[in-house]
């Protein structure tokens, strides 16, 4: 079994055996599988991260409700580039952001969520210091999946993982027990605040770049123009 099946289907199992810790946080009546990547993680130049994916990806896109680790491999992996299902309308954002960088989901960058399970929108959770400890768990997969990811140049992140940690300071506090290191700064005040760190680990040492505002958020906008204003920054990383 090759490296990125094995992975998977360890994911798989992890989040199959502890899917109790997360009831809370489903969509009730909806059958969902654990997403840890869009687009293949093992060629991506561009590695964009999020929280975890929406359970709304299983809303009218054609996903079984069984469904076996070499075909959910493929259509991981196959993502960005089928046409019968295009890709849900979140990375519209993130796909207007590479586009500054000349690159995009369906060539040269790959899409990593910090935990794998599906679950409701993050806005709609009430118990998010339970969200939170989940994600700190299930963070191991993302750390683990990082030394498969070969040929990644850098990594950009933005938003928050809760209402109480930007995202890179959320993975400053947590890498250390799988370890890893963020280390650097960003903006200290200003909407859109931006920073670039690095982040290194077993095999992997990666420039990041950071915006506090979510591809989600209200005013998504700004993620595109701070990933814009950086781009001939960000670009001298891709050819390092």
């Amino acid at each position: 079994m090759r490296e990125l099946t094995q992975y998977l289907s360890d994911v798989v199992s992890h989040v199959t055996r502890t899917s109790s810790d997360a009831a809370q946080f489903a969509r009730v009546g909806l059958t969902v599988h654990p997403i840890p990547f869009f687009g293949d993680p093992t060629t991506a130049t561009v590695l964009t991260v999020g929280v975890n994916p929406s359970a709304a990806e299983f809303v009218g896109r054609s996903w079984p409700d069984q469904i076996s680790i070499e075909d959910l491999e493929a259509r991981l992996v196959g993502y960005f580039s089928r046409h019968d299902v295009p890709p849900h309308r979140w990375f519209s954002v993130w796909s207007e952001a590479l586009c500054n960088l000349r690159a995009s989901h369906q060539a040269g960058a790959s899409h990593l969520d910090l935990s794998s399970r599906p679950t409701a929108a993050m806005s709609s959770i009430a118990d998010w210091r339970a969200f939170g400890r989940l994600v700190e768990e299930d963070a191991r997969w993302f750390f683990r999946l990082l030394p498969l990811c070969r040929s990644a140049k850098v990594l950009l992140m933005a938003g928050c993982v809760t209402k109480r940690w930007y995202m890179h300071d959320f993975i400053a506090r947590i890498a250390p027990r799988y370890e890893y290191r963020l280390t650097g700064s960003a903006d200290p005040n200003g909407e859109g605040r931006t920073g670039f760190f690095r982040l290194c680990g077993p095999a992997v040492d990666l420039p990041v770049f950071f915006c506090s505002v979510s591809p989600s958020g209200n005013k998504r906008r700004i993620l595109v123009d701070r990933v814009g204003a950086h781009a001939s920054t960000i670009s001298k990383l891709l050819v390092a």
